[in-house]
């Protein structure tokens, strides 16, 4: 198991080319309005990043371009309301041999609101310029997981029976997202059992979606669908799991266990 702590958050969202959006998650610089067809200059702050917003009315696709000001190393990233990653939703190519460079097209799945956001590689402060551009394309819909994000997780607890679930990537279900709260402090196990399929396990903390806490692809006594992780919690903390595919497009049947050791 390896992991690495988040210290950086979202922020506000701003609507492309419609209304604007109220506030949603704190940390990252807030730029402004992003129309779609125009360039706008913008810069991270001391921890790295920057996040813009819109409102799709409809499916489609955004294509998004991003260049730094200053030879700073970027990535780009779209993200749902929550902040976490659409399916391929991340850019960090270097375009030409320039690290600043970045540029690609993501497909948002249905209307709601996104958010796109620019990191350094490394925290540092970046000055860059960014355009989008936005075509409808209502046909590219996909109906919404049920479980698919944080704000509908599926909550666990500890000592509830072994959970019976499955991913099923051939009709837009990539992942499942659980929520867990420590009533008591101690060690936090959760696992996954496949027979079948390679499963990857994610721990996030509360609004930090983008990036994993920990994150699990051991492939436990040498099953794919086998992974664990462990988390030292406190009294009233709240983590959230996800639960997802190795390769998108596969069908994974799971069980999911929650085991505890208190203080």
């Amino acid at each position: 198991m390896n992991g690495r702590s988040l210290h950086r958050g979202l922020a506000a969202l701003l609507a492309v080319g419609v209304a604007s959006a109220s506030p949603q998650l704190l940390g990252a610089q807030v730029q402004g309005f992003l129309a779609s067809g125009t360039v706008v200059e913008g810069s991270t702050g001391w921890e790295g990043d920057a996040s813009y917003g819109f409102e799709a009315e409809s499916a489609g696709v955004l294509t998004i371009v991003v260049r730094s000001l200053d030879e700073t190393d970027l990535v780009l990233l779209v993200t749902d309301s929550d902040g976490q990653l659409l399916p391929n939703g991340r850019s960090d190519q270097d375009l030409g041999g320039d690290a600043g460079a970045e540029q690609f097209a993501a497909t948002l799945p249905r209307a709601g609101k996104y958010q796109v956001r620019v990191e350094t590689f490394g925290e540092s402060q970046a000055s860059f310029k960014i355009g989008v551009s936005w075509l409808p394309f209502p046909d590219l819909a996909v109906p919404a997981d049920p479980d698919g994000s944080p704000s509908s997780a599926i909550r666990i607890q500890v000592g509830q029976d072994t959970r019976t679930d499955s991913i099923d990537g051939t009709n837009g279900d990539f992942w499942d997202w659980f929520v867990l709260e420590a009533e008591n402090g101690g060690t936090l196990t959760v696992a996954t059992r496949a027979e079948e399929g390679d499963l990857i396990l994610e721990a996030f903390s509360t609004g930090e979606f983008s990036e994993a806490l920990e994150r699990s692809d051991q492939d436990l006594q040498g099953n794919g669908g086998n992974e664990a992780l462990t988390l030292v919690v406190e009294a009233g903390e709240q983590f959230f799991f996800k639960v997802s595919a190795y390769s998108e497009g596969v069908s994974i049947p799971y069980r999911l266990q929650v085991g505890f050791i208190p203080n």
